[in-house]
């Protein structure tokens, strides 16, 4: 009986519909997580000053806040509070409104902390130890609010994202073999005969599965493209998402999605052919 050729595309493209989906909840998991990391560093941290503190006493405390291993050192500043002030009267639009107003602003530092340790308890134990020193710190205030939550919303989100990946991963492997088995049904008597003369399974299993191998590399290969497509656009749209990429990460993830594609399309072939190679001649028909 002649050969006939199998024809992989459908196949091709559900797998790289399945590796689109598995690869973009990743990506959004993943950003997620970096999203909530950035703002957890954006929350401003604020050390109120006594009056009259010396100069060398103010610098003493930046350097000591810098040095905190918890710190991002590149945001410690410093603010007067005529630079406050005069911050305020920009914000206002009109520096006439406090013209004649007292300035009951104080000197701060200003900070950030590594998002690893802005917990409540943490900043609330260290504020407590910061306060000890009443003859240059008045207080410390941080945005608290939402920030103890953050991590309970990010692992009820991480739950979310892993079990309907779990649910598109049994769909997919149905879907997939259903597929592979349709794109070698055509060749379910040649698959046969070659066992009958003599040919061990491996070696009839080989062509096809290196044919589901490569298969797989190209499904993996358009997931891919697709996904950088949907990151440059939604870049596009909005600018602000090029601070969340990180390309270790990504890389990491499309290597993920190369190895799942082969090794689903691969597994899948592996299944179908041996499937025919246990089937009856009258049940082929």
């Amino acid at each position: 009986m002649p050969r006939s050729k199998p024809t992989y595309l459908y196949a091709i493209i559900s797998v790289a519909l399945v590796l689109f989906i598995l690869g973009f909840f990743a990506l959004v998991a993943s950003h997620a997580q970096r999203l909530v990391t950035l703002f957890k560093e954006k929350v401003d941290i604020w050390i109120e000053l006594q009056e009259n503190v010396p100069q060398d006493r103010i610098a003493q405390l930046v350097q000591e806040v810098r040095r905190q291993a918890f710190v991002k050192a590149e945001t410690v500043t410093f603010i007067t509070r005529e630079q406050a002030q005069a911050s305020m009267k920009k914000e206002l639009g009109d520096e006439s409104l406090l013209e004649d107003m007292p300035n009951l602003l104080h000197d701060v530092i200003r900070f950030n902390v590594k998002a690893d340790f802005l917990q409540n308890d943490s900043l609330y134990a260290w504020r407590s130890a910061l306060r000890s020193d009443t003859a240059a710190i008045s207080e410390l205030y941080f945005e608290a609010a939402n920030t103890g939550n953050v991590g309970n919303n990010i692992q009820n989100m991480a739950w979310i994202v892993l079990g309907l990946g779990i649910l598109l991963i049994f769909a997919a492997v149905t879907l997939i073999h259903n597929t592979i088995r349709l794109a070698l049904f055509a060749n379910r008597f040649l698959i046969k005969n070659q066992e009958l003369v003599g040919a061990s399974w491996s070696f009839i299993s080989r062509p096809f599965i290196r044919q589901g191998i490569l298969n797989g590399l190209w499904s993996a290969l358009i997931a891919i493209s697709g996904l950088m497509g949907v990151q440059w656009a939604a870049q596009r749209i909005m600018p602000d998402l090029a601070q969340l990429q990180d390309v270790n990460l990504d890389l990491r993830i499309y290597v993920l999605l190369i190895l799942g594609g082969i090794l689903i399309s691969g597994l899948s072939t592996y299944l179908v052919v041996h499937k025919f190679l246990r089937m009856r001649i009258d049940d082929l028909y």
